[in-house]
């Protein structure tokens, strides 16, 4: 069905001001603004809307007949130019892009939105650039249809310029100095001192990491800033005034097989939190496996099977090898009843069942030691948790 005058000239008005008709190689280009800009798949545009849409833009001495936007049509589809797949059909035109797809633009407003690391100036703009990739009508839709959050966000451009002060230190082999931070109750930042009363750290950079929507920088001193530890994780957003020292970093084999092992470090961590590392069964009941495929992914080997198949109840053990950590004991304690540690069952089981092959090697009595010690570091975890309330 054909626009009418009236449509015409709402269309019009989603044009950019900026569009220009003096001749017929910008007449060109419009008539591939007016597809690009007001059609999609629900919104097909004939010659005659095309130049009645121009007609209202520009007036009617420089709009085009219906034959000749016809043509321009025509080549445009041909040219295959501008990432644009030109669709003709008894209804009219409409375009849409063959890389960055409407279902794509979509999820990456949500990213956009959805990002910590932004701020909402910056999300507002960046949301702007990619409504342009698709029609005004899809527009109004994706606006509409993606709601997040809207806590407030601190601006996080610091932290982008901190990594870029780490990466170039690791490039120019030198250390990175910056002062360590924490937000007090105001929302103020403190400056945290080291243990010799100073607030600048002066550290060889080892690694960066993202994990859990933030950014770690991970440090080595001979002369640790606190705590004796040598080898610290440092949230980059916590990190301020960081530049590229003057200092060549420290070139040991310490080093050298720090920077080895920074992958391993990561994927033996929890939440960027490591401890000793145990090989410990746990019994999983079947409504709560999604838990534990999301946090260990879908790679689990299971056994022992205990109940009937497709009862949500039914049990079955598997086996983990997790950090001793409190951010481990946290995840645990999310999963209640539906996620325990067990002991290890008997030998033969052990040297036959689905984890034979990650068992070679390991003691019964080795596993058994590390169940006691993470069943003995969950009970103390749970009791600091609930030493405030009382018994």
């Amino acid at each position: 069905m054909a626009i009418t005058p009236l449509e015409a000239s709402a269309l019009a008005d989603l044009l950019p001001d900026s569009l220009s008709c003096e001749n017929a190689r910008q007449r060109l280009l419009c008539v591939m603004v007016v597809l690009q800009t007001l059609t999609d798949a629900d919104h097909p545009l004939s010659n005659a809307d095309v130049r009645m849409v121009l007609e209202h833009k520009f007036g009617t001495s420089r709009a085009p007949s219906e034959n000749t936007v016809a043509a321009d049509v025509h080549a445009i589809r041909q040219a295959g130019y501008f990432d644009l797949l030109v669709h003709v059909t008894p209804l009219g035109y409409w375009c849409e892009r063959t890389q960055l797809t409407p279902a794509k633009v979509r999820m990456l407003v949500n990213a956009v939105q959805s990002s910590r690391f932004l701020t909402v100036e910056q999300s507002a703009e960046l949301q702007e650039d990619l409504f342009d990739l698709v029609s005004r009508h899809q527009e109004a839709d994706l606006a509409g249809q993606i709601h997040v959050d809207q806590r407030v966000r601190k601006s996080y451009q610091q932290v982008f310029e901190t990594i870029d002060v780490v990466t170039r230190s690791l490039e120019m082999g030198r250390k990175v100095e910056f002062s360590y931070t924490y937000t007090d109750f105001t929302g103020r930042t403190i400056h945290l001192e080291g243990e010799d009363g100073s607030l600048l750290r002066v550290e060889t950079p080892i690694a960066l990491y993202f994990s859990e929507n933030n950014y770690y920088v991970e440090t080595y001193t001979p002369t640790p800033w606190r705590h004796g530890i040598e080898l610290t994780l440092s949230r980059a957003d916590r990190m301020v005034d960081a530049r590229v020292s003057d200092e060549s970093a420290d070139r040991s084999r310490k080093v050298y097989d720090l920077r080895r092992s920074a992958r391993r470090r990561m994927a033996e961590g929890f939440d960027m939190v490591t401890g000793p590392q145990r090989l410990v069964f746990f019994r999983v009941r079947s409504d709560a496996t999604n838990l534990l495929f999301d946090r260990f992914g879908f790679g689990l080997r299971f056994g022992q099977h205990e109940g009937s198949h497709g009862d949500p109840g039914a049990t079955s053990l598997t086996l983990l090898k997790v950090p001793q950590a409190y951010t481990f004991f946290r995840w645990l304690t999310s999963a209640g009843s539906g996620i325990v540690m067990e002991e290890p069952p008997a030998e033969l089981v052990l040297r036959s069942g689905p984890w034979a092959k990650v068992l070679r090697g390991v003691s019964r009595d080795q596993l058994v030691e590390d169940h006691r010690q993470m069943v003995q570091g969950f009970l103390a975890y749970l009791d600091r948790a609930r030493a405030p309330y009382g018994t």
